[in-house]
């Protein structure tokens, strides 16, 4: 029995993140000092302790992962947008201050930045006391917290038809396409039967033997993915799988060593190695493939990917040119580059130079622009439907919005039009101190604040256990996703305007539906 707790103890999923991270940052500060000696690296490696000195001491613990497991993912992903990048670029054999032109002011702003956002999820925690506050009830009594079997695959059933949908449709959805913005809206159902593989999390009963069926099911929608020729959709039900189970370890206290000991580490570890080096040749071959999207139907798309694929010739080619040699980097008063770490997850969720580059034409624009401003809170505005903002008489045309914020700030600079419409992406602290100076960090907590709250709906306190909703475990991947680095303003101001209240409504008249189909195939 000692033994056991003992090895509970130090198979504890968050101690053994701790550890392996201190081991990891150690090393990489080493290695940046040796390798890559200046001032302004070794301001990032302080950058990075710093960051990893607050998440480890206040959020990395298990009962704040257990108690707000989904707004806890979102801010994960404001920590490894700071903490990767030095790591990241020592592996591939450059510094932290790869490419960049302001490297001391970048530092210093995304510093401040995770802190301010630190002291809003913080606040967060500390003031929940445990009990539901009124949209948790809400949604507790809506069924949020209770589901069963047919449901799911119910929902998997109407996500998957959303997904066929969107690859017969070939073409990018317009304004117009109601239809086919309706079924977008439903993508992520898809997802729904993986939470069978884990049913202690929603408090369904299944049968261990049919987890071949889910498995089987998850294969599906990879393959599904790989048809959309998207790498986020691609990555989409690997990580949505591989988040459950680490919830799952924490909610039941499970040691991780029982599932990664022995032989089982063995074998995971070839796994891991062949499915990155598998991923990463899937990307490559989109990559290849990507400018033909609007030529292609999605069928021709896929096909190309699989023939370019097995071009052997083409991807040794691909997999020993990094980025720099096949785009060379271009200076920041030339161009708009965001080249950065060659890995492609990994530079979705590091990419420090890009806030780089934001600062320096903020800088160019003066903090506090007035474009910047009036595009913001028109963003702002259009976040509503077309008919309520007729309804009050607000008149937006949704078409002339096309644009990031990444290119409003990249317009605001050059003055020229024909950069809207590329979709560059932006930086939280690059996009807040172009659209409201040092303002930006006041607005930025209370932006964060708020939208940790509403994440925490998705959780419902008992006396004895915390019970998560179905719709924050099905999309338990997007949360993670939702606060990178690539991000502005308008992301968390949508969601708490519009994203949140929206999924919550739509999904409460799906499963309304749906539970009332579902007893149909249920036997009697």
């Amino acid at each position: 029995m000692g033994n056991n707790l003992q090895l509970r103890k130090k198979g504890e999923v968050t101690l053994v993140i701790r550890k392996s991270l201190d081991v990891i940052l150690l090393l990489a500060i080493v290695g940046e000092v040796i390798f890559f000696p200046s001032f302004e690296n070794i301001a990032g490696c302080i950058m990075t302790v710093v960051v990893w000195l607050i998440y480890r001491a206040f959020f990395l613990k298990r009962n704040v992962i257990i108690n707000h497991p989904f707004a806890s993912l979102a801010f994960l992903s404001v920590f490894l947008a700071r903490f990767i990048p030095l790591p990241a670029t020592l592996v591939e054999g450059k510094a932290i201050t790869y490419g960049f032109e302001n490297p001391y002011e970048t530092f210093i702003f995304e510093t401040l930045t995770f802190t301010v956002i630190s002291l809003a999820f913080y606040t967060v925690i500390n003031r929940a006391t445990l009990k539901n506050n009124i949209i948790q009830q809400n949604l507790y009594k809506l069924g949020f917290f209770k589901t069963d079997v047919p449901t799911l695959w119910i929902l998997g059933i109407i996500g998957l038809i959303a997904r066929i949908q969107n690859l017969v449709n070939s073409n990018e959805v317009e304004f117009g396409d109601v239809g086919s913005k309706f079924l977008d809206g439903f993508l992520y159902l898809q997802y729904a039967p993986i939470i069978m593989l884990f049913p202690s999390l929603s408090g369904i009963k299944l049968d261990k033997s049919k987890n071949r069926i889910v498995i089987g099911y998850a294969v599906l929608m990879f393959i599904l993915s790989l048809a959309a020729n998207s790498r986020q959709q691609m990555l989409y039900p690997i990580f949505t799988i591989l988040l459950l189970f680490l919830i799952y370890l924490l909610k039941e206290n499970v040691s991780i060593f029982k599932y990664i000991s022995g032989f089982k580490l063995v074998l995971y570890s070839f796994l891991i190695v062949f499915g990155l080096n598998f991923l990463s040749d899937l990307s490559l071959a989109m990559l290849v493939n990507r400018n033909m999207r609007g030529e292609l139907s999605r069928g021709e798309l896929f096909d190309k990917t699989i023939e370019t694929l097995q071009n052997d010739d083409l991807m040794n080619v691909m997999r020993n040119t990094s980025i720099e040699d096949r785009n060379e980097l271009t200076a920041y008063n030339y161009g708009w580059d965001e080249s950065y770490l060659n890995n492609f997850m990994l530079n979705r969720y590091g990419n420090m130079r890009v806030v780089d580059r934001t600062i320096y034409y903020g800088n160019m624009i003066g903090h506090g622009n007035e474009k910047m401003q009036q595009s913001f809170f028109t963003k702002a505005i259009a976040v509503y439907p077309l008919p309520v903002l007729a309804a009050i008489g607000i008149d937006v045309n949704k078409e002339d919005l096309t644009y990031s914020p990444g290119d409003m700030l990249y317009y605001t600079v050059t003055g020229s039009s024909y950069v809207l419409g590329g979709f560059r992406v932006t930086s939280l602290v690059g996009d807040g101190l172009a659209t409201f100076g040092f303002w930006c960090f006041p607005i930025m907590y209370a932006l964060f604040f708020c939208a940790f709250k509403l994440m925490d709906s998705f959780i419902y306190y008992t006396k004895n256990t915390v019970i998560f909703s179905t719709l924050g475990l099905i999309n338990v991947f997007g949360f993670l996703g939702i606060f990178r680095n690539s991000i502005g303003f308008n992301t968390p101001t949508s969601y708490i305007l519009r994203g949140f209240w929206q999924q919550c409504f739509m999904f409460w008249i799906i499963v309304f539906l749906v539970q009332n189909i579902a007893p149909l195939f249920r036997k009697k």
